[in-house]
């Protein structure tokens, strides 16, 4: 459990699997900042989960945005780095600038943030940076995001020694059932997750609630530390 004076930071909190993870670590008492690209609609989505949550603007591509969020702030105890870009981009019809502003984002963005938050981070502060499972398993369209989920293990390979005693861990979501990312999917990805359900041991998806679990262990518990913590229900073994 997060304590319940810790103040969480959750970039990329207004949607998804942020927004669900910042519901639950409101409902632990915690504050809890979430961050979007759009001031109002951050605000918007905290007043939303209401108790200690507050919605600020943050663009993982303008080093100054990044800044002007921890300037504000006083204690940073958890940053979670959920935020995506999903750039469809196939290596045939391949356009580089669309892949380097997501990679950009995902990468860089990342790794500024943890800079720009190291002055906030308290004695016992700890970092979740999300990856993905298309490292290892790509889909089609996936080229961008592949590359950059796998510099994400390199970045907590690097953080978790450089960044020390602050813990840094990554985790990986398999698909994720209930989610836009699988319900608004095009047919070649429908086809290419219900394959996947099918030939996993489970015979399951995991579920935002998988999701979120994983992520509060990680933040709550000292000794995982420069972890990538993989939960798929078993889908890398397909």
């Amino acid at each position: 459990m997060l304590r319940p004076d810790s103040h969480i930071v959750i970039i990329g909190g207004t949607r998804g699997l942020g927004f669900a993870v910042a519901e639950s670590a409101a409902a632990q008492g915690a504050r809890v900042t979430i961050t979007g690209r759009d001031e109002a609609q951050a605000r918007s989505r905290a007043a939303q989960i209401g108790g200690s949550v507050t919605g600020a603007a943050c663009e993982l591509t303008d080093w100054d945005s990044i800044g002007a969020l921890f300037d504000g702030m006083d204690r940073v105890d958890h940053l979670v780095l959920t935020a995506l870009d999903r750039d469809h981009n196939t290596i045939r019809d391949f356009r580089p600038d669309d892949c380097a502003r997501t990679s950009l984002m995902k990468t860089v963005g990342y790794a500024t943030a943890v800079n720009k938050a190291l002055p906030k981070f308290s004695d016992d502060a700890s970092v979740v940076l999300f990856s993905g499972l298309s490292m290892w398993r790509p889909v089609p369209g996936s080229t961008t995001i592949s590359m950059a989920n796998a510099g994400i293990i390199g970045l907590v390979n690097s953080l978790a020694v450089e960044i020390a005693p602050v813990r840094v861990n990554a985790l990986t979501p398999g698909v994720v059932g209930g989610t836009a990312a699988v319900d608004e999917a095009d047919p070649v990805r429908a086809d290419w997750y219900e394959a996947m359900r099918l030939r996993t041991p489970a015979k399951r998806l995991p579920t935002p609630d998988d999701i979120v679990a994983t992520t509060m262990l990680l933040l709550t518990c000292r000794g995982i530390n420069g972890e990538n913590i993989v939960v798929d229900a078993g889908m890398r073994f397909a």
